[in-house]
This record gives structure tokens, sequence and C-alpha cells, in this order.
């Protein structure tokens, strides 16, 4: 007889096992409650940071811009409205052009001139040299203001008052009296090209009711030298007219 062989187990396949629903590169957010996805993903597209909050940040930013440009220009108004400590006089006197040296004569410009400083003139027939500006005219007139016995000045054009001889202040007696024929007894101004003699001391009519100093003691001269108006300011002698 035949050996009966046993039936083959039919085949099972093996279990297909359950599909993992768990994505590592897309994890489940926590559900919390109050908030839904929309809100999760907006927070996230700010960097987690509240949009209320960078409102409250921008708005403290810009109040403390505010005060500090108000600040400044606060501060800088006050520094350029200070008064000046200087007085009247001293303004004045600051105006002026510093005065040349001694020896020499003063630059012309507009307006007032400094001929002298007080303390260049301080002695009786002290003199000097100064370069006057018409103010009218703008003519540069070469020009002298003397120191009088008494504390007087005189300012005069070293232009003659008729031709183009200049005139000369001379302090030696001898040479009055050899040279232009005129014993005096103080310095006197000359025109040294018809030995006109004219006296600072006194004053000389010029037509009119009009009457200058230097009048003319000795020679043919029409009239005295044309006299420019000084005024002492601070320390500075200032000529600023002329007749």
């Amino acid at each position: 007889m035949l050996a009966k062989t046993p039936a083959k187990p039919p085949e099972v396949s093996p279990e297909k096992p359950a599909e993992n629903k768990f994505d590592r590169f897309h994890p489940e957010m926590p559900t919390i409650p109050g908030v839904g996805p929309g809100s999760r993903h907006a927070r996230r597209g700010l960097g987690g940071i509240d949009p209320q909050r960078l409102l409250q940040i921008g708005g403290a930013v810009v109040v403390v811009l505010f005060i500090g440009v108000v600040t400044f220009w606060w501060t800088r108004s006050k520094a350029s409205g200070k008064a000046d400590p200087n007085t009247d006089s001293e303004v004045a006197e600051q105006a002026l052009p510093a005065p040349p040296p001694a020896n020499a004569i003063a630059p012309a410009h507009d307006g007032p001139t400094v001929a002298a400083t007080v303390d260049e003139l301080s002695k009786p027939w002290a003199a000097k040299k100064f370069m006057f500006v018409n103010p009218l005219t703008l003519e540069h007139i070469n020009s002298m203001v003397i120191r009088l016995p008494g504390g007087g000045l005189w300012a005069f054009s070293l232009q003659g008052p008729f031709g183009r001889c200049e005139l000369e202040f001379v302090t030696d007696l001898g040479v009055l009296a050899s040279q232009y024929k005129y014993n005096a007894s103080h310095p006197m101004v000359v025109n040294p090209c018809d030995s006109t003699v004219y006296d600072p001391m006194k004053v000389g009519a010029v037509g009119g009711n009009t009457w200058v100093r230097g009048e003319i003691v000795r020679g043919s001269s029409l009239r005295p030298p044309i006299s420019i108006e000084v005024k002492v300011i601070g320390r500075s002698i200032v000529a600023d007219s002329i007749e």
C-alpha cells in the first residue's frame, strides 16, 4: 500500500504591519484649547512675537526719539539766545579797526578811521599821520591829527586847500624863523611850496560865518587847512567826516 503523504498546510501570508502615521518632517502640533491652527501658523510666521507687542515697542521708540529731538532744539535755542555781556561802549570800541604802529600811516578803509590812540597823543603837540577816506567821494587823503595844549585835538588834510603841495608840521622853532621868516612860540603847520604858515592855536574864516582852525599868520594861501572831524571812542581817536 502506498504511504499516504500528509497534506501541505496552506501558506499563510504574513500579516502586513500597521501603517506608521507619524511624519518626522511634519510633526503634529499639540492641541491647545482656545488656539486654532490658523493662530499657530500666524505666530509662527512672525517669529513667535506677538504683533501687539511689536506695536508697543515701536511706539516707545518713537516717543524716545521725539523727546530727544525736542530737548536738542530747546538746548540750542537757549544757547543762541544768551545776551551779550559787553556794554555798548565796549562793542563800539571792538567794532573799530586796530590802530597802526606809531611810525606808520593808518590804513585806509570805508567808514570811520582810527587815526591814533589816546596814549600815542597823550602829550601836547604830539602828532600822527593817518590815511582818511572821504565817505562821499571815497578819496584817500593823507591827514594828520595833533594834540593841542589844553587837551584838544586838531585833525586836517595834509593836502593844501588849493594845489598839490603837501603841508608839514614843524616843531623846530629855529626852522620856522630861518626858513619861513616867522618867529613862533609853538609848533606850526606850513606849506613848503608858498611858505604859508598856519597857527594851530587860532581859527580863521573860510567864508560867511564859517570858521576853522589853522589861521594863516604868514603867507599867501587863501584859507586854513581842510579840517577833519575827530572824536574819542574808548582809547581810540576816530576820524569820521571832513569839511
